[in-house]
């Protein structure tokens, strides 16, 4: 039976007879794939520095070498390499008696991901499942039948290829919240060793407050670069009453002179801090472009993974675990192809239940809406910066100029309504002020082709930034929901925002404080102005800011990529949760979630310091059940004895 579990389970593909050979992967320091990257839509596609550029960003590795052969059966087989998968896989190898197989979708990323004022390039590429939502019944009426473009990361460091890269960790509140509604040893006390253990703090003002580590993987510093908006943002945030804050040390409402995941002026994600250093370790195997179609159970117990590689189907079978890192969406939709999820729903498509569990259900995220105005021509537009030789050359030898910057954003901030000093500080919402160019609304966020020429259009090669604004504790939830019993098909991706009357009501309180920091006296002085062109419908409610910035918030949202919850996370006996806080999966013996999925609410942060938290913590939970001892066998130095 089990044999049959793991070797014959998808009989109109082929299935290999031996250990199949991947192929190598090519080294920038052997040979530049000068074509590769140049393939891909950057600003420097068709510059004649591109090879001193990529030969520069080469001296650190970004990518961990993919593994040559992979076996038939593992301890532990951890499903996604990106912000999650890549922590589990290189913790658990740790233990050099256990092996480990960590199956990742998507493939080595190319090495211009690692300069961070591009990230926005790499959406719609393939390392982007390009993925979008259902149409939205609350918004998006500006949008392609209403759906909201969603790109999440498929690569071998996930989302943290291409992400914003701010460290963020979000308020002690939402963690201790965990705890309080059933997730036991959750708690913001409980957590924080985890946000200490990942982080490499490499800026010394930051360090000297006492809630920061230097110690970590993860390497975080401010960006090298200072837009001369900056300080007019700045002087508009303090002439206005806020305060100037760290929002990861004692108070988090305030304004942020922020520290993103970078080394050296370069991108960190969390292949190059967890997996580069663990490559060539013997126990650790990690094959990348491999698509995880179900895992396999024998009744309630996990037998091994089923994945599809170089056109064929390849299955593992496993010794203990499972371990599920592939995030909100792609951990709920391999769950539910293997017959774990809502019965009506597998059912409905023919997928024998095995556990009926509310998987896909608790969907969170967080969306922007995001106010655009023009500066005056004293400004250069972002792409003649990053475009411009000298400011290549700045960043070639010394790391600094525009291509250090974060994807532009110069200031971010928590507020909470429109209060400058609220007594508690637990903020409502986050705020984003970044230069732009119109790129981002013309093929990234869906908007209708007619909205964009009338409203967009008119600031094409001008100066603009945006004030984006995201509501912090949503109310509404949404679902994840397959559309057909085939790993092939995209999942049904419903955010359902603004469900709730609240979410709006939030935003636009949001909205009204962007308004007045970016016209304020210090900002005028700049030239900043709410952009002419209003998107149609709104301007008659021009003279009514509510009801103005609620026309736009029902008219155009974009995701900030941070979905959450749809493996719920807490007491096994309450019906609406999917693991135990030991993360395993209710009624199923040898699987766990240690991704995003798993948190019951979204935390007030940006979402990948929460979900490597989740990963080094499941690590030492997963750890803690393995003693390595001796062996008689004089032929195998280790192996493992585990606690159940």
């Amino acid at each position: 039976m089990l044999n049959e579990l793991i070797f014959g389970s998808i009989e109109q593909l082929q299935i290999i007879d031996s250990v199949p050979q991947l192929p190598k992967q090519k080294s920038f320091k052997g040979n530049m794939d000068i074509s590769t990257e140049r393939a891909y839509p950057t600003p420097f596609a068709n510059s004649p520095l591109l090879p001193l550029l990529i030969l520069s960003l080469a001296k650190q590795r970004h990518t961990p070498k993919p593994s040559t052969t992979f076996d038939y059966e593992y301890d532990y087989v951890v499903v996604g390499g990106g912000s999650a998968g890549s922590v589990v896989a290189s913790r658990l190898s740790e233990k050099e008696c256990v092996t480990v197989l960590l199956l990742e979708a998507g493939k080595s990323a190319p090495v211009l991901t690692e300069i961070p004022s591009i990230s926005r390039n790499f959406v719609n590429s393939d390392i982007d499942w390009q993925y979008k939502t259902v149409p939205q019944k609350h918004t998006g009426e500006f949008l392609v039948n209403r759906e909201v473009p969603w790109p999440g990361g498929k690569g071998i460091g996930g989302s943290s290829l291409f992400n914003a890269m701010i460290f963020s960790r979000g308020n002690r509140k939402n963690y201790d919240d965990w705890t309080e509604n059933g997730a036991e040893g959750w708690s913001f006390k409980d957590v924080w060793p985890y946000f200490l253990k990942l982080e490499n703090n490499t800026d010394p003002e930051y360090l000297r407050n006492g809630y920061h580590s230097s110690n970590g993987p993860m390497s975080i510093q401010k960006p090298k670069y200072e837009a001369k908006i900056k300080k007019h943002i700045l002087q508009a945030v303090k002439e206005s009453g806020y305060r100037i804050v760290d929002p990861n040390g004692a108070r988090q409402t305030g304004f942020y002179d922020f520290q993103a995941f970078l080394r050296n002026s370069q991108r960190c994600n969390t292949a190059k801090a967890y997996l580069v250093p663990a490559e060539n370790r013997s126990n650790l195997h990690i094959i990348p472009q491999a698509l995880v179609t179900k895992v396999l159970l024998d009744g309630n117990k996990v037998a091994g993974v089923e994945f599809y590689y170089n056109h064929s189907v390849h299955n593992v079978s496993v010794k203990r675990e499972v371990i599920m890192a592939a995030g909100a969406v792609n951990t709920a939709q391999i769950l539910m192809l293997s017959g774990i999820g809502p019965r009506d729903h597998l059912e409905e498509l023919e997928i024998p239940v095995v556990a009926d569990l509310p998987v896909g259900n608790n969907f969170q995220d967080h969306i922007s809406v995001p106010l655009t105005y023009s500066l005056n021509d004293t400004f250069s537009t972002t792409l003649e910066r990053i475009k411009d030789p000298h400011n290549i050359q700045e960043y070639i030898h010394n790391r600094t100029g525009p291509l250090s910057s974060a994807q532009f954003t110069s200031v971010l901030g928590f507020v909470k309504g429109e209060s400058v000093d609220p007594e508690e500080d637990f903020p409502s919402a986050q705020l984003y002020f970044a230069e732009l160019t119109t790129e981002l609304p013309k093929t990234q966020i869906g908007l209708k082709p007619e909205i964009y020429e009338e409203v967009f259009q008119p600031y094409e090669n001008k100066p603009i930034f945006n004030c984006g604004t995201h509501f912090l504790q949503p109310k509404s939830r949404g679902t994840i929901r397959l559309q057909s019993a085939s790993p092939f098909d995209p999942p049904l991706i419903d955010p359902n925002y603004f469900e709730d009357p609240k979410d709006v009501e939030e935003t636009v309180k949001a909205m009204k404080v962007c308004h007045k920091l970016s016209t304020s006296e210090p900002m005028k002085k700049v030239g900043s102005k709410l952009i002419s062109t209003t998107i149609p419908g709104c301007a008659d409610f021009k003279d009514d800011e509510d009801r103005f910035y609620e026309c736009m918030a029902r008219g155009l949202v974009v995701t900030m990529s941070h979905p959450v919850g749809t493996t719920k996370m807490g007491n096994p006996s309450d019906p609406t949760t999917v693991v135990d806080p030991q993360l395993k999966v209710k009624g199923i013996e040898g699987l766990r979630v240690a991704d995003a999925s798993v948190m019951p609410s979204i935390p007030s942060a940006n979402m990948n310091v929460p979900t490597i938290m989740i990963a080094e913590k499941a690590s030492d939970i997963i750890k803690q059940t393995v003693r390595c001892r001796k062996h008689e066998d004089e032929n195998s130095i280790y192996s493992a004895f585990f606690e159940h």
